[in-house]
């Protein structure tokens, strides 16, 4: 009888110790986890860059299925307004007319609209936000998909307007003081940063953190422009770098992917890296007629003049090559998504990858003097009538 008492204080005690470790190992495995999370939420902002995009630079290297014209609310009817323009917006399309701003949804339905009685309207979209500016004016606003969020009347006449992917907002003005005032608005509306330039500001990039910015300025020396570019970080007063100037005039400034940003001139395009030296430049042979650049790609349209071709040149981020198209009808109008350059002519809308390989063809039903571009759906601007054409991988 003891013998058995013994077995069972023996098989309770083995139990007891196994269920001790258990408890053990399942508080490990548990703090661990935490460990492990508690590590990427710290270190995100060193590597939560390198996965922006990734979805859809994996989506725009896969040639697309056949094109189909929508149906439903398309094509819808602008014949009576004027002074358009289109773009894109988280789940939606923006139109501006007239003096109305409106937001539609992916089936042609409004989903909001605001009065914005501009002089010179001026309008630019990030992922989220558009900005829109009165141009020489002094009133500008910031709308969502669903609402206007913000707007603002100011004393000095705007110059330039910028919007970023968080929702941050820069404004470049003119005062008594100096050439050019830059002011820079968190997503809620509230002043976080101003710095002064005693040159004209051309061009502003707010990076996809709203942490900082690149800035352009440009002035006249010994009959030529000058340009250089300035970092900023809107938590100190101390800039990050300021590039050696270019003889050139700064037009458009854009972040890249691996550590560079884009600086679109008169006469060249240049790549510079985040330390602020120069990785890419390529010389402009004809004149400049329109652009385009994502984080990932540049595409440029050029006028030759006496010829009725008409040229385009793709320059990927991850190359020193540039791609080369002629296209024998007047391109009407160039977008770059992703590693996806668009473009139209009169007749037909064009889809190509970064090495100008072709993705695909659409036919189109009139002339489209403008397009934007939303996950795989081209919404084209006519003089009459908004279409839209989904192409489908």
């Amino acid at each position: 009888m003891s013998s058995v008492n013994s077995f069972e204080t023996d098989m309770r005690k083995l139990r007891r110790k196994r269920k001790t470790k258990r408890t053990i190992k399942n508080l490990l495995f548990i703090f661990s986890v935490i460990l492990v999370a508690g590590i990427i939420y710290v270190t995100q902002d060193k590597w939560i860059g390198y996965l922006d995009g990734i979805l859809e630079r994996a989506q725009s290297n896969t040639p697309f299925g056949e094109a189909s014209i929508a149906s439903g609310n398309y094509p819808i009817d602008i014949s009576k307004k004027t002074n358009t323009a289109i773009g894109t917006i988280q789940n939606g399309w923006t139109l501006f007319a007239d003096t109305e701003f409106y937001v539609y949804d992916h089936s042609g339905d409004i989903s909001f609209s605001v009065q914005a009685s501009y002089s010179n309207p001026i309008i630019t979209s990030a992922q989220k936000r558009t900005l829109i500016y009165d141009l020489g004016g002094y009133n500008f606003m910031v709308c969502s998909s669903k609402k206007q969020v913000f707007s603002k009347k100011l004393t000095d006449q705007i110059l330039l307007g910028a919007v970023g992917e968080d929702g941050s907002v820069a404004i470049v003005t003119s005062t008594d003081k100096y050439t050019s005032y830059l002011t820079v608005y968190d997503r809620n509306g509230s002043e976080i940063f101003h710095w002064a330039d005693g040159n004209m500001i051309t061009a502003v990039a707010i990076d996809k953190s709203g942490k900082g910015c690149l800035v352009s300025s440009s002035y006249a020396f010994e009959g030529d422009y000058r340009s250089s570019v300035t970092m900023l970080d809107f938590s100190s007063t101390d800039i990050k770098f300021k590039t050696s100037p270019v003889k050139s005039l700064t037009f458009a400034l854009g972040y890249c992917d691996n550590n560079s940003f884009w600086l679109l001139a008169d006469d060249a395009l240049y790549r510079f890296s985040l330390e602020g030296d120069v990785e890419f430049k390529y010389d402009f042979d004809f004149d400049l007629v329109s652009y385009s650049f994502s984080n990932s790609s540049c595409a440029l349209i050029f006028e030759n003049v006496g010829v009725n071709n008409t040229n385009i040149s793709i320059i990927s981020v991850d190359s020193q090559d540039v791609t080369n198209l002629t296209s024998e009808d007047n391109v009407r109008h160039l977008h770059v998504d992703g590693n996806t350059v668009y473009y139209n002519t009169d007749t037909k809308l064009f889809a190509v990858n970064s090495k100008g390989e072709p993705l695909a063809t659409a036919d189109l039903d009139e002339k489209y003097r403008s397009f934007a571009v939303l996950n795989d759906s081209v919404y084209l601007l006519g003089y009459r009538h908004i279409q839209r054409i989904d192409f489908v991988h």
